[in-house]
């Protein structure tokens, strides 16, 4: 039996598309736990017309509202069940998740956790990206071995199954870290050996008004600072360990600030921009990048009609590493699933 954690918050349209989901998975042995962060709105009514028709899901609605992190926490306070897994209300699974991630505890029976791939999806329905697309071609992984491979090509929980004991071994999600899946991942793979699948399983919408989108900077400072401490005191690792994955933490950071920063650029926002760039500088050591970055943000604030090209030339480069890159994958990907 799976539990699986829905927190959702006024979004009734899409989380009927991620309950429908779950039901419509090929292995029928679940439990679909909604949790309302007091919505107040029809999400309720939604939630109780499949309850009717399927008994597997169930409804709780919170008195007011907890925060998102914390709904999250309340959910997986509550499994009961072997395995357990998390979908955000605006994400949605394939219908073979399920039954890929227990066919993949069968061939890995001490596996704490299986993640298959994602599809990154923009508002849209264009594959922008294919989680777990870039790790190596092999399935199992052992602790930490598992944890220096994530930094930087993370896997996402909403593609992952856990057996319950993983709450027990590293406890339960840290909220007031904004990351928390992230967070919740790297420590499981720093204790924990898992496998994984590549075959696309689960659909993470990239839109205008998700969390990830609405929260930028706060998503990345200082959560993966926070992320280098938590790896420097965990007593589990070795210290070549610890150094290796410092230094990727490291790197992931600084190529996030960057991204973070051009973002700004694109949307004209030249304090936000500059803020970031500050963060970058504290970060680097690359004084070619670091001038670089605040170069640009100077001739953008400065020369306003500078800015078109030079976001131009940004887009060009996304442009490359994404669409160019990822375009045989993404024709396959598009001729097998519809999103």
């Amino acid at each position: 039996m799976i539990t699986i954690i829905i927190p959702t918050y006024k979004r009734p349209v899409s989380l009927r598309k991620a309950i429908q989901s779950v039901l419509d998975q090929t292995y029928p042995h679940f439990q679909v736990c909604v949790y309302d962060n007091a919505s107040h709105d029809e999400t309720g009514h939604v939630v109780k017309e499949f309850s009717k028709r399927d008994s597997r899901v169930k409804y709780y609605a919170h008195p007011h509202n907890i925060g998102a992190a914390e709904n999250f926490q309340y959910g997986l306070s509550r499994v009961e069940t072997p395995f357990f897994c998390f979908l955000s209300d605006d994400d949605f699974l394939l219908p073979e998740f399920f039954e890929t991630a227990l066919k993949g505890f069968e061939k890995y029976p001490d596996a704490a956790f299986f993640s298959c791939g994602v599809l990154d999806v923009d508002e849209k329905g264009e594959v922008i990206d294919v989680v777990l697309s870039k790790w190596p071609k092999k399935e199992y992984y052992s602790a930490p071995e598992g944890l220096l491979e994530m930094i930087g090509k993370y896997s996402n929980w909403i593609g992952t199954v856990f057996r319950k004991d993983v709450i027990q071994k590293i406890g339960t999600i840290d909220v007031h870290f904004k990351a928390i899946d992230i967070d919740y991942m790297l420590r499981a793979a720093s204790h924990l050996p898992f496998a994984i699948s590549k075959i696309p399983c689960a659909v993470f919408m990239q839109h205008s008004s998700s969390y990830s989108k609405n929260n930028g900077l706060k998503l990345i400072w200082p959560g993966w600072q926070t992320l280098i401490t938590k790896i420097h005191q965990n007593p589990s690792l070795c210290p070549e360990t610890k150094k290796v994955a410092e230094q990727k933490l490291q790197i992931d950071l600084q190529n996030l600030l960057l991204l973070n920063a051009f973002r700004n650029l694109e949307k004209k926002q030249f304090q936000d921009a500059a803020t970031v760039a500050a963060i970058f500088n504290q970060v680097s050591g690359q004084r070619w990048k670091k001038a670089l970055l605040a170069t640009m943000i100077e001739i953008c604030r400065v020369f306003p009609l500078f800015q078109k090209p030079i976001v131009g030339l940004l887009i060009l480069r996304r442009f490359w590493r994404r669409r160019i890159k990822l375009a045989q994958k993404q024709s396959e990907f598009r001729k097998r699933y519809s999103v």
